[in-house]
């Protein structure tokens, strides 16, 4: 067993079980929460993979989510009912890359973690169920679909991207949902939730060898193939993007703006984490609250408490986006390019870098105080390879001349996309 020190002091405990399956327990004594998280590898782009014994297929988008959803039914009820037996709340996501089953609790934790592994290793798929599951995600995509901030996103990214699976949404669509069978579910299943291509991580007042005698005990003996590596596929990619600007209407009171940049993706665990944080830094030079840019933005009346930007990154694809509600959305498209622009000529203060690592390193040890937090973001720099328990020295060993570079690199014009959301009464003139 691995014992690794966090940033707090403390020791996080880690070890990959005989099947195949690593597990983490971070013991936090005084804390009344208890925070368990089940992971596999496995999220939206995931669409294309070999199956052993017949070749490669390609499932229709959304199955992820789809197969999240079902996994919380069960024979005789389903999993929520059964978590909140023991008091604690349950919950699961998709994302690009990994889906997630969660609980929290502040009694009965034991038994909350046996039936957290029990119930994702059990599914109950039957034809009845599955196509009663179609008619509610598909109300769910129709609802996404009239909310504002989603539709600006999803609008940027089937405009930045050519073939990714990144532009489809991750419920898929009501056509892909109506094409997932039965048949399919249990290959991404048996493909995907298989022990060596998941995590579990336990954090709270918990006692560790309590943990993993539990997860022993009640993880069962996987009766499929245990793949090393899971073969995936995914359509290659140009550097360009599709369209350079998407404008749409919604019924919403003020206009949104979004500005995206299309990057090249690090495949090397610690070139990611690098490119995580300094990209980290370069948006926080423009959208922080305490930067110049921000204050003169805010006092043109370009923008408001919602100007923000963020970078999403893993070994699938990397992307940047920046954006705001506003009323004068091309206005503020002009300032912002120009403000990049100007940037990439003059010479980052390395002042100022010093203080926003600063930022970044008192945040970050403060976030451990999260029992959210440092659970899933533990399991997802895992399966990306990026080493999390890296993440301060590498972040002070970032330089002024870094954050210059990838400004000039990650925020090139030539490879943006603009996604604009008018008023729906925009469209009657």
């Amino acid at each position: 067993m691995e014992q690794i020190k966090v940033p707090t002091g403390e020791a996080l405990f880690a070890e990959r079980l005989p099947n195949g399956l690593m597990v983490f327990v971070l013991p936090k004594t005084g804390f009344l929460r208890k925070y368990a998280v089940l992971s596999t590898n496995y999220g939206s782009l995931d669409s294309k993979f070999r199956v052993p014994d017949e070749g490669v297929i390609k499932v229709p988008a959304g199955i992820a989510h789809f197969l999240e959803h079902k996994l919380f039914e069960e024979e005789d009820g389903n999993a929520f009912d059964r978590f909140a037996q023991f008091g604690a709340s349950a919950n699961a996501f998709t994302s690009y890359t990994q889906t997630s089953y969660l609980f929290s609790t502040v009694e009965n934790w034991k038994e909350a973690l046996a039936y957290l592994i029990t119930f994702v290793n059990n599914p109950y798929l039957t034809e009845e169920n599955v196509e009663k599951e179609k008619g509610i995600i598909e109300q769910e995509i129709r609802m996404y679909q009239d909310h504002p901030d989603r539709k600006l996103h999803s609008n940027l990214l089937t405009n930045l991207y050519h073939n990714n699976p990144l532009r489809i949404d991750i419920g898929g669509t009501v056509e892909s949902v109506n094409a997932i069978t039965v048949d399919l579910l249990w290959k991404c299943y048996n493909t995907f939730y298989q022990p060596s291509n998941m995590a579990l991580f336990v954090v709270g007042d918990v006692d560790v060898d309590e943990c993993f005698r539990i997860v022993r005990d009640n993880y069962r003996n996987w009766n499929q193939p245990n793949e090393d590596l899971i073969e995936r596929f995914y359509p290659p990619e140009p550097e360009t993007v599709l369209n350079h600007w998407v404008e749409d209407h919604l019924d919403i009171s003020c206009p949104r703006y979004l500005l995206g940049f299309k990057n090249k993706p690090q495949w090397e665990g610690l070139d990611l984490l690098r490119q995580q944080i300094t990209m980290g830094i370069v948006w926080r030079l423009i959208v922080g609250r305490s930067s110049q840019i921000y204050e003169e933005l805010y006092n043109k009346n370009l923008v408001n408490d919602s100007f923000g930007a963020s970078f999403s990154s893993s070994p699938q694809y990397a992307y940047s986006v920046v954006g705001s509600e506003t009323d004068h959305p091309e206005k503020l498209h002009e300032e912002l390019t120009q403000i990049i622009t100007k940037l990439q000529k003059q010479s980052i203060s390395e002042t100022d870098v010093e203080r926003l690592k600063r930022q970044m390193y008192g945040g970050h040890v403060a976030a451990f105080d999260s029992l959210e937090y440092v659970a899933n973001r533990y399991i997802s720099h895992y399966f990306a390879e990026t080493p999390f328990h890296k993440f301060l020295p590498t972040l002070q060993s970032i330089t002024a001349e870094d954050v210059s570079q990838a400004l000039n690199d990650s925020l090139d014009l030539e490879y943006s996309t603009v996604s604009i959301l008018w008023p729906a009464r925009e469209n009657n003139g």
